[in-house]
């Protein structure tokens, strides 16, 4: 009985230490994101004269609708992209109402968090050195969710 046990035990933790690792995602293109906006009817354009004087930004690109932004900017270094990551998670926690609701997704190089409070939705996905994130009514939540399911983030 005691082996049994120990066994089953012994199973129980190989299935934790393996199930909960988050896993990894793979980085995509400024091009992938401007071809799975574009097949969603989302205009895309580069949007690098926005961060002009930013030298640790690379490539940046927008993707637009009547009223849906949503930016992919690649950074030099993944900690730069962590960096600004953590400011956007601050911005949008500073409209954090009660009753609102949150979700955190983290991997081994990737960290998702989106917040739906006050009629919005914002989400922040960040692949390695890559951040792809928006801020809209809650209404284009659907839209936003499937260009970042189809690109993976």
């Amino acid at each position: 009985m005691k082996k049994r046990y120990f066994i089953l035990l012994g199973l129980v933790i190989c299935l934790i230490l393996t199930g909960c690792g988050g896993g990894s995602k793979e980085v995509k293109s400024t091009s992938d994101f401007n071809t799975v906006a574009s097949n969603n009817g989302f205009t895309v354009n580069d949007n690098m004269s926005t961060y002009s004087g930013n030298d640790y930004i690379t490539e940046a690109m927008i993707a637009t609708t009547s009223d849906i932004t949503i930016e992919m900017v690649i950074y030099d270094s993944m900690e730069n992209a962590n960096k600004v990551q953590e400011g956007q998670i601050d911005s949008f926690n500073l409209l954090k109402s009660t009753g609102a609701s949150e979700k955190k997704d983290k991997g081994d190089n990737y960290y998702k968090y989106f917040l739906i409070s006050n009629n919005y939705y914002m989400v922040s996905s960040r692949v390695d050195n890559t951040l792809i994130f928006c801020k809209t009514l809650l209404t284009n939540k659907e839209e936003v969710d499937k260009i970042l399911d189809q690109i993976g983030y």
